[in-house]
């Protein structure tokens, strides 16, 4: 078993996928550990805008930046490789510096954009804390890329292990929403130190500027495609915010997620595999179909059994007022079933960009008009469920793209007949749960 452990442990993209499930865990348990302190349910509502908002003006950047590192990352040599992560990080840096001014200065204007409010507490640590969360996407891409194995086991356990662990000691001494908001400042920024000294532990040199929009312009269509990705998370919270009271927003959040892992797990995969195929041609499909399967076998019947035992859980973890995030949250689980679809992984490594940008549109109006449409006949689950179908939708036209074009078949990265099959049984459980 210990052998297997280390095995298991040396293989790169599953201690990429162990960062992605640690970094959810411990997400998962400081909401438990808020909700359980002695802080407000608006305090908490107010945090959660905070997190939504922050997000919704940087991740789709910061996430589009981190894709084009690891398409580009492979394809350097010599002195241009060392400067490259020099590159990222600054550019990073200063859309975070931007970004946080612009939160700053319109902060009435953009609460109002995302919520009914016109204001939210502590502005200026909201800003400071999308400055020193942005730079962070690039470490553990850092140490994947480089295959530095073991730091970044490391890192994983005392970045998110120290995290959980002072977010407690101040939820016993300090439960306020300004002690959490600059405790999470705080503990970013020591990581943010630590990737400076990453990054320039090498033989690092600053780059051109010709390197900068070469690369910017390479980075614009992922950026664009994780814009259109995360725009449908932004609806969700837009409609949230605008028709809910604001102490219900949290009910929603913590409901909206999908099963723990299966996310984080099967968008890291597809994520770890792109410079896999690209440095091999696309030969390894054949290794992402085994791990897609693997993850299936665990996933699909893991979420079954969370679809039975959810009311109850919701209940115990939080309290009886988080009884309907059980119910959304049950909802949300059926997203796996395109989740463990990664025909995008080959578009990425193709640099197939414009296809992805127009099937995240379609995913987006989908969205948009089944949300308004279903938000009307069915409350907050019709919400939750337009986004299910959604998802589903760009699955199916990357699909037949991958097929159309590129002679790339569904069968060949998944398993039909057991994906079939855990579809049917997940969907039938979820039909019993809700009578």
């Amino acid at each position: 078993m210990i052998q297997f452990i280390n095995n298991k442990f040396s293989e790169a993209i599953f201690v990429y996928q162990y960062n992605q499930m640690m970094r959810y865990l411990v997400s998962v348990l400081i909401s438990i550990v808020m909700v359980r302190s002695a802080i407000s349910q608006d305090d908490i509502g107010h945090y959660e805008i905070w997190i939504f908002i922050i997000t919704s003006m940087s991740f789709f950047w910061s996430a589009g930046i981190k894709n084009a590192f690891l398409s580009w990352y492979p394809s350097l040599s010599g002195p241009g490789k060392d400067s490259f992560p020099v590159l990222v990080f600054g550019l990073l840096l200063t859309l975070g510096i931007v970004c946080s001014i612009v939160l700053a200065i319109f902060h009435s204007a953009i609460v109002s954009l995302f919520t009914d409010m016109t204001t939210l507490p502590f502005r200026w640590l909201g800003s400071v804390l999308l400055l020193v969360s942005v730079p962070l996407v690039l470490t553990e891409n850092l140490l994947y890329v480089k295959n530095r194995v073991r730091e970044l086991v490391l890192y994983t356990h005392w970045s998110q292990v120290g995290l959980l662990f002072i977010i407690v000691v101040t939820a016993i001494l300090s439960p306020t929403l300004l002690s959490f908001l600059s405790v999470f400042i705080c503990w970013n920024l020591i990581r943010v130190v630590y990737l400076v000294f990453l990054i320039g532990g090498g033989s690092a040199t600053f780059p051109l500027l010709s390197d900068v929009k070469h690369f910017s312009y390479f980075a614009l269509p992922l950026v664009l495609n994780m814009l259109l990705g995360s725009t449908m998370d932004i609806i969700d919270g837009w409609f949230v915010s605008h028709y809910f009271e604001s102490s219900f927003f949290p009910v929603f959040r913590y409901g909206a997620r999908e099963f723990p892992l299966s996310g984080l797990l099967f968008s890291s995969l597809s994520t770890a595999m792109i410079p896999v195929l690209m440095k091999d041609s696309l030969s390894n499909g054949d290794q992402l179909r085994k791990k897609v399967s693997y993850l299936m076998h665990i996933l699909f019947p893991l979420s079954i059994i969370m679809i039975l035992v959810s009311p109850y859980l919701f209940t115990w973890v939080y309290n009886e007022s988080y009884r309907e995030s059980a119910t959304i949250f049950n909802i949300y689980l059926l997203i796996l079933t395109s989740r463990v679809l990664l025909p995008q992984t080959y578009n990425f490594a193709l640099h197939q960009h414009k296809i992805l940008i127009w099937s995240g549109i379609s995913e987006i109006l989908c969205n948009i008009i089944l949300s308004y449409w279903w938000l009307q006949l069915w409350g907050v689950y019709g919400l939750a469920m337009a986004t299910v179908v959604a998802y589903f939708v760009q699955k199916v036209i990357l699909i037949i793209y991958n097929k159309v074009y590129n002679n790339i078949s569904l069968d060949q990265y998944v398993d039909i007949r057991y994906y079939l099959g855990y579809v049917i049984v997940l969907i039938f459980t979820f039909i019993y749960s809700m009578f």
